[in-house]
């Protein structure tokens, strides 16, 4: 009797020692796996940073790097144009300024997934000519492709709000 109190003792030991040990390691999973996702999201938000950027001074360069091959741009009036296209009008207006200035706002990020992520935010535009304002609810969609975020999916709608 006395040899299977022992046993049972013994059990629970081991038993209590391997659940904490896989708690222990699924705590560092999770921490990681948060690290890993704030990482990411500082990188997506670094990209929206360069976009930004570069549609203000038209900078085919940040362009090329940020959208993937097979980008789709969904515009308020359908679908726009694709990588190529977008290159093209880039290229031939390289460095010079828009006819407008442009800002974001409520810049929201989501890491979905290890390789998906979203950002969704209002992009303002104000003609440089009449300052007329427009404001469009812009929605972006990245996946990463070979260990870099790429823009997959672009979409915006026209947004009632003023300023």
């Amino acid at each position: 009797m006395g040899c299977a109190i022992c046993s049972v003792i013994t059990l629970t030991f081991c038993i209590a020692t391997a659940f904490s040990q896989t708690q222990a390691n699924s705590a560092r999973e999770v921490s990681k796996s948060a690290s890993g996702r704030d990482t990411d999201k500082h990188l997506i938000e670094q990209i929206e940073l360069d976009l930004l950027k570069a549609e203000r001074n038209t900078d085919p360069a940040v362009m090329e790097t940020a959208l993937a091959e097979g980008y789709v741009n969904l515009t308020p009036t359908g679908v726009g144009p694709g990588k190529t296209a977008l290159l093209e009008n880039f290229r031939e207006h390289a460095g010079k300024a828009p006819p407008y200035s442009v800002r974001q706002e409520d810049m929201n990020i989501f890491v979905l997934n290890d390789a998906s992520a979203v950002a969704a935010y209002v992009k303002i535009y104000v003609a440089k000519e009449n300052k007329n304002v427009a404001r469009e609810e812009t929605t972006h969609v990245f996946t990463k492709e070979d260990g870099t975020w790429k823009l997959r999916l672009s979409r915006a709608s026209h947004s009632l709000g003023s300023e």
